[in-house]
């Protein structure tokens, strides 16, 4: 069954709202505009119209400032671009060099060409002058009237931040796809192109250092970079000072982790992931026990510490006592209701200990306080599911389809219906998926990604005996699946998805192999 990534969800879904701005600040977007390409008298008529009212739009939108077309064109010269040369269009990688110099977050440039009837095609994009990617929102047409131009670019400045925002948030859909299913490398791809599309997510940034520490990743280095360039920006921020805690637990470096880890609890006392990372500083340094027994003697002392009863119980969870940390942490949220990262703390604890119908119902108690929290009502309908609730894992998972049409919610319903071995339903499942996404790309990248995971896990069954041949069997079905709609993927996941194509042929001639290898030696 698809499993939820827990860190991911304790830090809520990651949102795209923040401003483009390059430096992370939350001052105005500067923005530079290229002179459109043009092919006739009219399309330079056009270009030039279109050039001084977007000037005119970007100077009064709220957010915006204008970066001088003289300063831009002359950061153009300084790298050989010719101001006469503007006829043609800009090359993309000019145009956010040329920017970038010119102190912009953003470029716009574009070329205007006749389409008949006195018609006129605006293609346009938007360059992301701190990762040199762009973005291409859908071309328009426009006469050769003031007026229709003028609309023309206050459509286009309105446009900006949802083309450059949209861009992200589909990149941060897909890290949180993946890394629901743990499909880290995935998730790292995913994370890096939403912060090449607005490096001032913070959020995505601390979400891919985590990630970058886990012992099936294993990049100590960069995790530490991302850290301390988020400290760089915000000093004092809680998770990043935990964050490199951890580092320094990674490097076995307990004595400085715990000063960090310390740091991040005085700046943030309800920081969950810093009492877990204290108490394994406190643990690799072999004071465990004492961790343990000071915890414990300030609850004997005074039932009523609330602060010492919160350690110990993500002390008992960090050492994976999940029995003792239950009811530490029922004792805290008896007091504290509304410690919600706590709460779910006791979820995967109840979790942990097989207690599945509990782990639920205090989800349940997250998802009354946040149902508009798709995430968690995700979670919980698996939660639900694994507590033998499938009735109510199906109809909460079809709640999110009709309500938002969530593709992950199609994957995890037809995840439900596997388990319980309706594949029936599983299959149709699939098909509502491709019928409410025709030709998507999205779709056919998580319904190949499902197959692939499912037929690689079959694929991985090593001992050759005649019983497992059916096993591989069905693995080279499912990956051929997997090909048949990795293959359907376009845009910037193909690579992605050709990848796992590649790999899937790879595990078809393996288990071929071991079929072959088992019937000869079985004859």
């Amino acid at each position: 069954m698809i499993r939820l990534s827990f860190t991911g969800l304790c830090l809520a879904i990651l949102a795209c709202s923040q401003a483009v701005a390059s430096d992370g600040s939350t001052g105005d977007m500067a923005v530079a505009v290229a002179p459109f390409g043009y092919g006739d008298s009219d399309g330079r008529w056009i270009s030039g119209k279109l050039l001084d009212a977007l000037k005119s739009e970007l100077r009064a939108a709220p957010g915006y400032s204008f970066v001088s077309s003289g300063d831009f064109e002359d950061a153009a010269s300084q790298l050989g671009f010719s101001s006469s040369d503007f006829q043609y269009g800009i090359p993309p990688d000019i145009a956010c060099q040329a920017a970038s110099i010119a102190d912009a977050d953003l470029v716009v440039y574009g070329f205007v060409s006749a389409c008949g009837s006195g018609n006129y095609t605006v293609s346009w994009n938007i360059g992301i002058v701190n990762s040199g990617t762009a973005v291409t929102p859908a071309a328009s047409t426009v006469i050769k009237n003031s007026d229709a131009v003028a609309a023309l670019a206050d459509q286009m400045v309105a446009s900006i931040s949802q083309e450059v925002g949209q861009r992200a948030q589909n990149s941060l859909d897909m890290a949180d796809y993946h890394i629901s299913t743990e499909n880290w490398p995935m998730a790292i791809t995913s994370l890096r192109q939403a912060l090449s599309v607005d490096a001032s997510l913070i959020d995505a940034r601390l979400l891919l250092a985590s990630i970058y520490l886990k012992t099936d990743v294993d990049s100590v280095r960069k995790a530490r970079e991302i850290y301390e360039g988020v400290l760089l920006d915000n000093p004092g921020n809680s998770d990043a000072l935990a964050g490199l805690g951890q580092v320094h637990l990674n490097l076995d470096m307990p004595a400085e982790a715990r000063t960090y880890f310390e740091q991040a609890i005085e700046a943030d006392p309800d920081n969950a992931s810093a009492y877990v990372g204290l108490a394994s500083a406190f643990n690799a340094m072999g004071m465990i026990d004492e961790a343990v027994n000071s915890f414990e003697s300030a609850l004997a002392q005074n039932p009523q510490n609330l602060q010492a009863r919160y350690a110990l119980g993500l002390l008992y969870v960090q050492t994976g006592n999940y029995e003792s940390a239950i009811p530490n942490l029922e004792g805290v949220l008896a007091a504290h209701p509304d410690f919600t990262n706590l709460r779910l703390k006791l979820v995967a604890a109840y979790s942990e200990t097989g207690r599945h119908a509990e782990a639920a119902d205090n989800a349940l108690i997250v998802l009354e306080e946040q149902p508009d929290n798709t995430q968690l009502a995700l979670f919980t309908a698996q939660l639900e599911s694994r507590a033998g609730r499938s009735s109510s894992a199906i109809s909460r998972l079809e709640s999110i389809i009709s309500r938002t049409g969530d593709r992950q919610a199609y994957m995890m319903l037809a995840t439900v219906y596997r388990d319980s071995g309706q594949y029936g339903s599983m299959q149709q499942v699939f098909s509502r998926l491709r019928n409410a996404y025709p030709n998507d790309p999205v779709a056919n990248y998580m319904v190949g990604s499902f197959y692939y995971q499912s037929g690689t896990r079959q694929a991985q069954v090593s001992e050759l005996v005649i019983g497992n041949i059916p096993t591989w069997e069905k693995a080279i079905q499912d990956l051929n699946s997997a090909i048949s709609y990795l293959n359907q993927v376009t845009g910037y996941r193909s690579g992605q998805a050709q990848e796992m194509v590649a790999a899937s042929r790879n595990a078809i001639a393996l288990c071929e192999e071991k079929i072959d290898r088992v019937r000869r030696y079985s004859e």
